[in-house]
């Protein structure tokens, strides 16, 4: 990255328009949101994806990370920072984090198990709501799919956050309540979609979408007992009346 593209793109993140970290607390449904046009990752990724002759998201957000990790380096650069000189710290830092323990936690092996069901099954039902071209069954589809995988990391994110104390345990506006927030709001768009499923006619076989219905409500108890402060917690743009679209923070 050379020093003009760096200027750019500082210049575009000051941008008053643009939601300061609402990035941080968002599904990643960049084709549902309201904020596209204020969000510098999207804004960054759709520059990346126009300049990429085709490239995948997977791509385009992999092109987008590495800029990212650049322009850190050109800050660093510009400010006198040497960035190695800490690397052996934040690597023995990393170190003191027992992640086995965290991923041992029932909580995260709970919604391990629930993502491995909901990827399976809706993997399976993918051509099959695809074939019946029922709109209905192919979001229901697309969102259990989508969060399968979400709701374990953004449940297993909170769990080491509050595990391994980085913020105030008796605050609300933190990562780790934030974290669990998403996995909250997955969980409810999980279950309204396994629902779909388990409607007269829909379902592929009840018993599955309700035991995954069963899952997601057991989870969702369990993260609201964990973190009993989840909801207090203000996600950037989304749960700020001021942030309409399109408009004036």
């Amino acid at each position: 990255m050379d020093s003009a593209e760096f200027d750019r793109l500082v210049t575009r993140a000051r941008d008053p328009r643009l939601i300061a970290g609402i990035y941080n607390y968002c599904d990643g449904r960049c084709p549902r949101c309201p904020f596209t046009q204020r969000c510098l990752t999207y804004l960054d990724i759709e520059d990346v994806k126009s300049s990429g002759d085709g490239q995948s998201l997977a791509d385009a957000v992999g092109d987008s990370l590495q800029r990212t990790l650049e322009m850190l380096a050109e800050a660093a650069r510009r400010d006198g920072v040497d960035l190695d000189a800490g690397a052996e710290d934040a690597a023995a830092a990393a170190g003191d984090v027992d992640l086995e323990r965290h991923r041992a936690d029932p909580l995260a092996v709970r919604a391990r198990e629930y993502g491995q069901l909901a990827w399976r099954i809706g993997r399976a039902l993918a051509p099959i709501a695809a074939a019946r071209e029922d709109a209905a069954i192919v979001d229901a589809v697309e969102t259990i799919e989508w969060f399968a995988s979400m709701i374990s990391s953004k449940i297993y994110r909170a769990i080491c956050g509050e595990a391994e104390g980085w913020e105030p345990r008796d605050q609300a506006q933190t990562d780790f309540n934030g974290s669990a927030k998403i996995a909250l709001l997955g969980i409810a768009d999980s279950r309204r979609a396994w629902l779909v499923l388990m409607e007269a006619g829909r379902a592929a076989a009840d018993g599955v979408p309700a035991q995954a219905v069963r899952m997601l409500e057991e989870l969702d108890a369990a993260v609201r007992g964990r973190f009993p402060r989840v909801m207090q917690f203000v996600r950037p743009g989304f749960d700020q009346p001021a942030a309409e679209p399109g408009g004036a923070q």
